[in-house]
């Protein structure tokens, strides 16, 4: 039995493979379950014991790119957990950078999701996946706010707004720049002054020099 399991797992991680280079290398829309099934060496029923469709086989692949530090966000955006919401996000993120600079697996899948929206297809699975991601950032940006850490001049909304931005363009043009700077230590900086702003006690657009939302 446990010999089955182990080859089940295997076949399941082949295709999760073939899957994460055919959608970087030829997008997401353009890359079928043929091409896919063929890649891993498994026949169309094999493929379809693991996965209902191309939508399903896409989630599986997000879930395998998780993070450790995306697994931290879930847990600070529970009200039940202590400590200060923003520091803990400041943190999860520096490390997410950091993991992201030597992982190619989560380089691709970068990749894969920022194709996604060329295509109808690839819309709809891109909103459901990055949806979720955003409600998430908005419920720590919530807590922050009860906890009474986040600067008055942003709504919960807007300092998630500014924060999956900030990481998504960071992220973005170091893969567009192909590398052209160094990533973590760059994004640390750029990160601790982002979070500087958002914090109640540490400045926000008006006392950094701006006119601040009104």
């Amino acid at each position: 039995m446990r010999r089955r399991n182990d080859d089940s797992q295997q076949t399941r991680n082949a295709i999760l493979d073939a899957a994460e280079i055919g959608f970087c290398e030829r997008g997401y829309a353009a890359t079928t379950l043929e091409m896919i099934s063929r890649a891993a060496g498994v026949t169309r029923g094999a493929f379809y014991w693991h996965f209902r469709d191309k939508a399903e086989l896409l989630a599986a692949l997000h879930a395998r790119s998780l993070l450790p530090q995306e697994q931290i966000l879930a847990a600070t955006a529970d009200a039940a957990e202590p400590g200060d919401p923003l520091e803990q996000l400041s943190r999860a993120g520096i490390a997410a950078l950091r993991d992201f600079e030597v992982n190619q697996s989560r380089q691709r899948m970068f990749r894969i999701m920022s194709d996604l929206g060329t295509g109808p297809e690839g819309r709809a699975a891109l909103s459901r996946l990055d949806g979720e991601l955003r409600s998430l950032m908005r419920r720590v940006m919530q807590r922050a706010r009860d906890k009474g850490s986040l600067h008055p001049d942003f709504t919960p909304h807007e300092a998630a707004v500014l924060v999956h931005v900030t990481f998504i363009g960071l992220l973005g043009e170091w893969l567009r720049s192909d590398r052209g700077f160094p990533l973590a230590e760059f994004g640390e900086k750029l990160v601790r002054r982002q979070f500087a702003l958002l914090r109640a006690d540490g400045g926000g657009w008006a006392d950094a020099g701006g006119a601040g939302p009104r």
